[in-house]
């Protein structure tokens, strides 16, 4: 683990406010459940990309600089602005791997910022691309992860995560809530982060790679709770899976319900507060 990354979470992240969605809590008993999966954006952690902020960008372009100067890199030259030219690449990535017939791929963020930057992956590139991280999309522990997170470990339920995801993803953990993620009770096998295998939400691959990672355990589907803020990319999948899910309306910016999309499979339950899930699960 790198120390120095834990300090620029921490010192370039604080906490926000949240506020539950205006909805009303569905709470039905569910039995059963060996194994609780969570995802992470929106749902165990606050997300800032679910908020709207104008001038975002133009802070980014401000700010990243003096980052680049004390690493002896400078900026790229193009018409753009670094946020516009970091997207174009990211965008190219998308649609070769589409190409490839990947639906919902995932790029490595470090190697897009190498390209960018003209300099080999490594601590450096680690460094600003969690940096530019931290500026563009701000994130805290949800109201309650922590508490609800010890009471399933203490119910010797097994834990596990899936989530579009970075490298900076895991490091989060221990960087604000004091614990990697096995020393929270999470089990490794058990976590799937789409940045590891180039595949995302709201495809299914990512929940049949946990399938897969269950079976060796002898947990079926149906004994897993899924739990996410996304009624298209984290319940609809989830639910063709086998798994039984949760809609996570805790945080009423990040809530997606997505009533564009006919045919969405729906919640078995929809909570207001993450420690729901005990009354859920009592």
């Amino acid at each position: 683990m790198n120390l120095s990354h834990l300090e620029t979470i921490r010192n370039l992240l604080a906490e926000g406010t949240t506020k539950p969605a205006d909805c009303e809590p569905l709470l039905p008993r569910i039995s059963g459940i060996r194994t609780v999966v969570f995802d992470v954006y929106g749902t165990l952690l606050t997300s800032g990309c679910c908020k709207k902020h104008p001038h975002a960008e133009s802070k980014v372009d401000k700010l990243l600089p003096p980052i680049l100067e004390g690493y002896e890199l400078a900026l790229p030259e193009t018409p753009h602005s670094l946020a516009d030219s970091l997207d174009a690449l990211i965008e190219r990535e998308h649609q070769a791997a589409k190409d490839r017939g990947i639906p919902y791929p995932e790029i490595d963020i470090c190697s897009i910022w190498s390209e960018l930057l003209h300099h080999p992956v490594g601590d450096t590139i680690e460094d600003i691309a969690l940096q530019y991280e931290c500026m563009t999309n701000p994130v805290w522990p949800m109201p309650g992860a922590s508490e609800l997170i010890a009471d399933l470990k203490k119910k010797q339920l097994s834990l596990g995560i899936v989530s579009n995801a970075q490298f900076y993803t895991p490091l989060l953990f221990p960087a604000l809530m004091k614990a990697t993620l096995p020393d929270m009770g999470f089990t490794e096998s058990l976590c799937v982060f789409s940045y590891q295998y180039g595949l995302a939400k709201p495809g299914d691959d990512l929940y049949r790679i946990l399938k897969e990672k269950l079976a060796p355990h002898g947990i079926s589907p149906a004994h897993v709770l899924y739990i996410g803020n996304d009624a298209h990319k984290d319940i609809h999948p989830a639910a063709k899976a086998g798994f039984r899910t949760v809609l996570f309306a805790g945080d009423a910016e990040s809530l997606k319900r997505h009533p564009e999309k006919s045919g969405l499979l729906p919640p078995d339950a929809v909570i207001t507060h993450l420690q729901q899930i005990c009354q859920l699960l009592s």
